[in-house]
């Protein structure tokens, strides 16, 4: 087994024991309201970090410019569906769509 899959296997059982016990009605573990506010941030974090590189720096793999960008464009799109629909995989698949469509014709 390479690197790789060694690596991918630990990370799944890292983050799956660490789900557990949050998720778990077995386990008498409970936190406490203040934490449970602060980890309700975390979600929009990780997002906003894997997102702001992708709509801001992929523009530059291809030849246009950053205003005509699928990932620009794309976003914008995306964020003006998630206002108006709360349904988080039409919103995804809505944005998917937007931007491979513009790939496309772009």
């Amino acid at each position: 087994m390479n690197n790789f899959w060694l690596s991918l296997l630990g990370m799944s059982f890292i983050t799956f024991f660490c789900r557990f016990f949050f998720f778990s009605k077995t386990v008498p573990f409970e936190l406490s309201p203040k934490v449970k506010r602060v980890l309700s941030y975390t979600a929009p974090s990780v997002m906003t970090a894997m997102w702001v590189p992708i709509v801001f720096l992929g523009h530059q793999e291809s030849s246009g410019d950053f205003i005509t960008s699928p990932f620009l464009i794309a976003g914008i799109a995306t964020i003006v569906f998630s206002l108006l629909m709360k349904n988080t995989l039409a919103v995804v698949v809505f944005g998917m769509s937007i931007f491979g469509l513009l790939k496309i014709f772009l």
